[in-house]
Order: C-alpha cells, then structure tokens, then sequence
C-alpha cells in the first residue's frame, strides 16, 4: 500500500471481481474439476480478473487453476457468525477465549494456500464482529508473512485492515471517500447484488471509480445462482429454492439466486453487461475515419487483439475493415485509420460505427475470434419514412351496436361505449381481438420485492388491470382518416388518461399516449406504456434497437444497437422466480410476423422499450398475499419459479414509452437510482402500428 493506493508489481490496478461461492446444482457444495474449468473460463472470457473465495477457503484445485490462468485472489477463512455479529452484545470479537478457534482457522488457509502466487489477500472472514481477536489475526498473518494485504470488512478503516473493504456502498459515499484523500484505497468485497433481473448502473459505478484514484473496484455479488435441481411429479426439473427443501425449514427463500450465471453455468443476461463494463479496451473517434484505442491494462498489450469495425446503415452493415495487429502498449493509447473509409450518407437513413477487438490468437479458455471489446459510435441520426396514403380507400365508419371502421383492407370493430378494439383485421387477416391497453405496471423484481414495491408502488398494479375506458370521441377526417379518442379512468382518479388512435386508410395506425397524474403524494411509477395482445400465430419478432438480449434504462451498455430476431417464443429469460424480463431498450422498429401478416411499431419522434411475451404479463406477476416473511425479515418468501411459466394462447406486446431501471445496490430495500425512475407527472408519447401482408 503506497499513497493510498494497493500496488501489484508496483501498479495501482483494478479490481473487476466477482464473489465464489462452491456450488452445483446436482451435488451442491462438492465441486468436479469439469465444473472449477468452467467458471474460469467463463470468468476469463468474461472480462473478470478477480474472485474472492467467500466465504471460506474454496478446493485447492480453484487456486490451482487461478494460478494458471491468472486471476487476482482475496483467499478468505472459513470464520463468520452472523447474525450473532450485527449486536455489540453478541459479537465474537472481543471475546478472548474464542482465539483459538478463529486461529485454527486462520492457520489452516494460510498454512495450506500461503504457496499459491494468486493469492493477493487473506481475509480475515466475513460478518463476524470485530475487536481484539481480530486484531491478534492481523498481527499473526503480518508477522508469518509481510508480502501480502491483510483485510476485514467489519474493521473498516482502522489500523487492522490494509483495506477499507465495505459491502453494498452507495455511489455518494464513494464520491465521498474518494474526494476525502483517504491514506487506504477501496475495494469493495460486495457490490453489485445479481439477485434476478439485476446489475443495473454498473457502468455508473465505474464511472466514480475511474474518478478516483483510491478507488480500486470491487466485487460482484456473486457468481452463480446456488439452487439445486429438483424434478415434480411429472419428472420436469426446477430449480430449488427455499420451502421447496422443507415447508416448515426458516428460509429467506430464492435469496441465494443472485448470481451472473445459473446453476448449470448458463449466463443469465447482466452477465453481458458485467463485461462489457470491465473491457480492458477504451474506444474514441478521432475524427472522421480515425480512431483512437486505449490499453486499460496494466500488464499486457493489445498485440493478440485485431480490431474489427464495420459502418451501419439503419442497422445494416455497409462498409467493414480489419485492424490486424494493435501494438498499444499497456496503459498506452494510440489512434488508428481506418482503411477504405469512403461514405456518401444516405440523408435518411442512421449512421453507427461499430468497434469490435477479438482474439487473433486463442488460448485454453479463449478461441481465435472470441470478442473482448467493443463500442459503437453515433455519427448521424435518420429520419423516419413517411406513407402515402392517396392510393388507398377513404375509411367508413358504420355506427351499429358497435362501431365499424373498415374500407376493402381494413376492418376495425370498436366497443361503443369503452371505444376499445374488439375486433381487428387486415386484408382479411386477424391481428388482434384484444383491446390496445394502457400498462403502468410490471412484474416485479427480486430487487423490486427487497424494497417492497408491491406495497408501495400497488396502486399501479391496480390501475392496469382495473382502470375503466370510455370512448370519447370519433371523427372523420378529409384525408380519409379516422380518429378515435378513448379515456381511461383510473382508481381514484389518480392520474388523467387518453389515447388517440389515427387510422389511415393504408391501415397504418397512430397512437397517441397522454398522462398527467393528479395526486401530489403518488408513488414513482413502473412503467408507463401500452400493451396489445396477439394470437399464437404470430411466431417470429424482429427490432431494430438493443440486442439480442434483454436490456434496461440502467443496464443497456453491454448490448449492441442492431437488427435482431428470433422466436417469440424465445423473448423472455426464465429467472428462478418469475419477474420482469425480455424488455429491448433503444428500439427504433420492432416487427411481429405471422405467416400472413405482420405488424410493426415505431415511436414518432423517440427511442421506444418494447417486449413480446408468449404469455400474459399475469404469469410473470406477483401479488403480496402470495408471499410469506423470511427468516432475515430482508425480503420476502416466494414459491413460483421458473420453469413454472407456461407458453400461452396469446402473447403480450408491450410498446412503452419508459420503464424504470433494474437497480442493484442491493436486493432488500435500495431503490432504482433516480435518475432512472419515474416520478409522477404529465408524459405523452406517439407511436405507429403498420400492418403488411406477407406476400
């Protein structure tokens, strides 16, 4: 430790880690080697370049293989006592006569591990109070050998820890450290909690850390979700979690879920994001045709990398080039032409360069081609195509029971009263039966059930199954079109609603949102969208926007701006407890096909967040009398899981305007950043519905 700084070979590194616990979903804590090669490679590939044993000292075989391969380790002893820990009048650590048992455990890890050179840390243990027999640790571990750091998080930054290692800082308190020329650097042992649809503002994290130069990272928590499998009646496997292991067993339910990849060492969608914010690779555009690249690393060149780009035209790649070699040195930056860079911009169409460095020369974890780095570069916005509409017939509108607005493509029948869509076609091919909704709600989170936003936030969730619309208006227009104007009434009045539907005669239809809430005491709303719902025949979806995975308002970097696709039946991640999931941030057009038509939507004038479920958002939902109290009291205790969700009849389009972010301070009350939430008030937003036969 020099100048508040933790130097390795004299380098002020960062520490982009994760937290291993042993865990597998057939033998539990008894780990195979197979599996031990697996996570490392996973962790390589995946820009990790550290792992704390928490919490204890992990299979020799582990060290063994971080040796090898090269990852940074806080060796941890296999000492807690939490919750015995949390009370100055249960804690262990002034309590002499329970020395030797922390001793004993102490000596084991050093004793065994002290050989291995990946080992930068020995921590002391984790949640087990603090005082003199913490302090009689550090001296030992000090005086059998000075050459490694010594840590304790519960120690905070008191003369027995190298490190001030908290869990779970709030980023304020990470300015606040840092600006306060500390003589210790931080690294944090927890951060990050991946419990569910999480691992939100990372990058805003890293954002602070690469502020400061006491700041040195820290580790993710954690690394894999730690449920066993268990197979039902039927013999269809799930993945375990609390009373499935006991009904009357005190649990804190699917709280040890909270991983970057399953139990079988799937990757559960942050993980994406996890890696693209620890790329040891920074890009800049110099200027026209000229990058920059920068070396984050400390250690190692870029010269096993080559540097892929490629232009984008709405999506589509039109010019591509190769960087063979990069020569940056480590920490170097060095700027780079690219070859046969020639555009003539199309004045509509959106421009996005797109960097990409992969591996030239592949390893025993990493194969020629595997992709490290990336970033894509903005250089010119498009414009949205225009319709003409004077090929097409007028639309009629026939009053009867129900209102019909049809011409010899299109055939809307609306309700009279409600004005909502009972019936929709399309050159004699259904869309929908369904109504377009308004939708303020979304199936809660893990982190969302930690800071009860079930409670708190319900009046949402009642608003978008029990608001009440009225047709407010019809008009005919010159140019053939229709407007229809419903108004949704809400519980309590709590906010003003309408939608305006414009149809062409084309067939094209403009919506129009608009909401002003009317309560001054209202809570932060989860989503504010609409939703329609389409028949199983639709079977395919495609976008232009964030992809080919799931992506938030503050967990959207690790995804690439581009055109995807696939089944709709695809679109969702199944987490061990169902919840929010599938949405794309950034969409400029999302398409839904059937064999014979389909239908795209398009925000006018804005990015929309858009997902298709093969279900109703019902199966994914939560409601607070299905959950009991956890044995911590942190959050609580669920029973639905994953592999419970079953495919339905019609599938749920949601087109929104916002949702609030995922969070991921922690999982048992930190609420979504605020600049990231949605905070009561008048928004309005537009978009199009174009439907297209297939031909």
């Amino acid at each position: 430790i020099r100048g508040g700084q933790l130097l390795i070979n004299g380098k002020a590194i960062y520490f982009k880690g994760v937290n291993r616990h042993e865990a597998d979903p057939y033998s539990g804590h008894v780990i195979s080697r197979e599996s031990m090669e697996r996570d490392i490679m996973l962790m390589k590939k995946n820009n990790i370049n550290a792992v704390r044993s928490s919490h204890y000292p992990n299979d020799p075989y582990w060290l063994d293989l971080c040796d090898k391969y090269g990852l940074y380790v806080i060796d941890e002893a296999n000492i807690e006592s939490h919750p015995l820990a949390i009370s100055e009048e249960t804690q262990l650590g002034n309590e002499m006569t329970w020395l030797p048992a922390h001793m004993d455990r102490i000596k084991s890890m050093y004793f065994r591990d002290r050989n291995h050179p990946s080992i930068y840390a020995w921590s002391m243990g984790n949640e087990a109070g603090d005082g003199e027999i913490f302090r009689s640790i550090y001296q030992f571990l000090k005086e059998v050998e000075n050459n490694r750091i010594v840590q304790y998080e519960p120690a905070g930054e008191a003369d027995h820890t190298d490190v001030f290692c908290p869990m779970y800082p709030k980023p304020e308190s990470l300015i606040e450290f840092g600006e306060s020329d500390p003589i210790k650097p931080a690294i944090f042992i927890e951060y990050a909690h991946a419990m569910g649809n999480s691992v939100g503002n990372l990058q805003d994290y890293w954002n602070i850390i690469e502020r400061y130069r006491n700041l040195q990272g820290g580790y993710i928590w954690d690394w894999v979700d730690q449920s066993l499998e268990y197979k039902d009646q039927n013999g269809k496997a799930y993945l375990a979690y609390g009373h499935d292991y006991h009904p009357d067993l005190p649990t804190d339910g699917n709280f040890l879920n909270n991983g970057l990849v399953d139990p079988y060492r799937n990757s559960h969608p942050h993980l994406s994001e996890v890696k693209k914010v620890y790329q040891p690779v920074q890009f800049g555009l110099a200027s026209s045709g000229i990058i920059s690249v920068k070396n984050k690393n400390y250690f190692k060149a870029l010269d096993d990398l080559s540097l892929h780009w490629r232009l984008l035209a709405d999506g589509r790649e039109t010019i591509s080039g190769v960087i063979d070699h990069m020569d940056v040195p480590p920490q170097g930056e060095k700027q780079y032409p690219l070859s046969e860079w020639s555009v003539e911009y199309n004045v509509a169409a959106e421009y996005i360069l797109e960097l990409s460095a992969v591996k030239r020369e592949g390893n025993d974890l990493m194969p020629v081609g595997h992709e490290v780095a990336w970033d894509q570069f903005e250089l010119r916005k498009g414009i949205s195509e225009t319709f003409n509409e004077d090929k097409y017939e007028s639309l009629k509108v026939e009053r009867h029971d129900s209102i019909e607005i049809s011409n010899d493509l299109v055939f809307l029948n609306l309700d009279s009263e409600t004005g909502e869509i009972n019936h929709w076609s399309y050159g004699g091919m259904l869309i929908s039966q369904e109504p377009i909704r308004p939708n303020f709600w979304r199936p809660p989170t893990d982190n969302d059930l930690g800071n009860r936003m079930d409670q708190w936030a319900r009046v949402w969730q009642t608003s978008t199954y029990e608001y009440i619309s009225r047709l407010a208006g019809v008009e005919e227009h010159d140019d053939g079109s229709v407007e229809v104007t419903v108004s949704y009434r809400l519980p309590d009045d709590i906010a003003n609603v309408d939608a305006g539907y414009l149809v062409y005669p084309s067939g094209k239809m403009e919506v129009n949102f608009r909401m002003l809430t009317t309560h001054s005491d209202l809570p932060e709303i989860p989503r504010i969208g609409m939703y329609l719902m389409l028949p199983s025949e639709f079977r395919k979806v495609s976008w232009y926007g964030r992809g080919p995975q799931e992506s938030y308002w503050d967990r959207k970097s690790g995804m690439k701006i581009g055109i995807y696709g696939g089944k709709i039946v695809d679109q969702f991640h199944s987490y061990s407890r169902p919840q929010e999931t599938g949405n794309k941030t950034d969409v400029r057009w999302m398409r839904i096909s059937s064999d014979s038509v389909s239908i795209t939507a398009t925000g006018i004038g804005e990015l929309l967040n858009s997902s298709i479920w093969p279900f109703s958002m019902e199966e994914l939902d939560f409601h607070s009398h299905e959950a009991g109290e956890s044995a911590s009291g942190l959050v609580p205790v669920t029973t639905k899981h994953g592999a419970d969700i079953k495919i339905g009849n019609q599938y749920q389009w949601n087109i929104d305007h916002l949702q609030m972010g995922v969070g991921g301070d922690n999982s048992w009350g930190r609420r979504v950043h605020d600049d990231y939430t949605i905070k009561p008030g008048e928004y309005d937003y537009t978009f199009t519905l174009v439907p297209q036969l297939n031909r």
